[in-house]
């Protein structure tokens, strides 16, 4: 008897059993108890053969009778099992409400084989929609009725989990549950691609939390799998990581190699999003080495995609306008600089997204201090500091502490030696992670 057999004959039992008005203690003897009982019903894979046999019989459930309800009971089970998919895809088309109207249309009872497979459907449109809540509880249900499942939807609700964090700034957490997700994967077994999309999501979490040289070990891991990768979406992934860690760590002719062969991709599966954000890579190394005419360029080409990207996406806006700030600044076009830095720090409080939004605050700071207008720019380090802080962003946290102690300087000595204190605290903290600490702007 398979674990799928053990577990719908168990529910053949469930359902004679309520028929019959029989609680579980009523069923219940010397040889099987009611904890036993309830464990047959559910399925539990660990239960033997003898026990629901034992129960079949006790029951007088006609044996020649159990093929036919077993039939039964799979045909219900494959039904089902479309009725979620084709909710899955609706939610992942972007229609999450008329997913969750699909699902509300289900009776699916926890003790149900698909019951985990429901909970994460569910989770992922209460996600979507910003109904962290509910999407957390969703998520846990599946987690908790997914853990004897043979398959790989604990990874799932784990990755789903990871994401909830992220979109809430809890960059902690959501390194916490995507690895989670990768240690509970099991190979051979349902979403294959799962096991890319949750080291492409760890990647990124890494780089936002300025753990650089993890993120760059996990890319170059995967980077030969790429030709299993079969979401386009995650492969650019790769390749826009690849780009932005190598124009992170000062390697900028791999950092355009990997631009350009991931712009070539992005361009031939019409992927504008992706394109965008390596246009922005490029236009950074650029601007780095000195290409202003080409960085300016580079920016150009990734702002006349506005149109083409998803408005969920318009939080990669915040990355464009701060480094075209920084260009305009580079090129004392100070008007020019302080509009494009004025739009990202907008748009960063209203996508709360903490990453984007201190990098945009600390340009502000820079802006002004660049001036020599050391009132005006402590107030922007000031808050990119209190951010850093309720975050656990440790890097901004010292980057922030370092243009703050530089408006002090000779200025309030008390102060200036205050937040060196700190700095050196914090440097402290970060001496378990990787790299130096250096001024580059995450």
């Amino acid at each position: 008897m398979k674990t799928l057999e053990v577990h719908d004959i168990g529910e053949i039992i469930r359902k004679v059993r309520k028929e019959r008005g029989l609680r579980l203690e009523d069923l219940a003897d010397e040889n099987i108890s009611p904890a036993t009982i309830s464990n047959v019903e559910r399925g539990v894979p660990h239960v033997g053969r003898e026990k629901a046999l034992y129960l079949i019989k006790k029951l007088e459930i006609d044996l020649d009778r159990v093929q036919e309800l077993l039939q039964g009971q799979q045909l219900e089970l494959e039904r089902m099992e479309k009725a979620l998919f084709r909710a899955e895809c609706l939610q992942d088309l972007g229609d999450p409400r008329q997913a969750l109207k699909k699902l509300a249309k289900l009776e699916v009872k926890n003790s149900h084989p698909f019951a985990s497979y429901y909970y994460y459907i569910l989770g992922k449109c209460h996600n979507r929609l910003g109904h962290w809540a509910k999407a957390e509880r969703a998520l846990f249900n599946a987690l908790r009725l997914g853990d004897e499942s043979d398959t790989n939807i604990i990874s799932a609700a784990y990755t789903e989990l990871s994401l909830l964090s992220y979109y809430q700034n809890d960059l902690e957490a959501a390194l916490k549950y995507i690895n989670n997700g990768i240690q509970a994967f099991k190979n051979n077994r349902d979403r294959p691609q799962f096991k890319y999309i949750m080291q492409r999501n760890k990647a990124i979490y890494l780089e936002r939390l300025g753990r650089l040289g993890e993120a760059i070990n996990i890319v170059h891991e995967v980077w030969d799998s790429l030709g299993e990768i079969e979401q386009i979406e995650t492969k650019l992934s790769f390749y826009w990581l690849r780009s932005e860690l190598s124009q992170r760590t000062g390697v900028y002719q791999e950092a355009i190699q990997y631009a350009e062969a991931g712009l070539e991709l992005a361009r031939f599966n019409y992927q504008p999003s992706h394109m965008f954000d390596l246009w922005i890579v490029l236009a950074e190394v650029y601007m780095k080495q000195g290409d202003w005419e080409q960085a300016e360029e580079c920016f150009d080409l990734a702002l006349t995609l506005r149109g083409k990207i998803s408005s969920s996406d318009r939080d990669k806006f915040i990355t464009a306008y701060s480094r075209l700030g920084l260009l305009y600044m580079k090129l004392n076009r100070q008007e020019e600089a302080a509009e494009m830095l004025e739009k990202a720090i907008r748009l960063g409080e209203s996508c709360d997204d903490v990453p984007r939004l201190t990098t945009a605050l600390h340009l502000m700071g820079d802006f002004h201090l660049q001036q020599n207008k050391r009132e005006e720019a402590a107030v922007y380090y000031r808050r990119e500091l209190e951010m850093a802080r309720k975050h656990h962003l440790k890097k901004k946290e010292y980057q922030a502490l370092l243009r703050l102690a530089q408006c002090f300087e000779n200025v309030d000595e008390q102060e200036f030696a205050r937040l060196t204190r700190r700095m050196y605290k914090v440097q402290l903290e970060l001496t378990s992670e990787e790299g130096a600490i250096g001024e580059e702007v995450e």
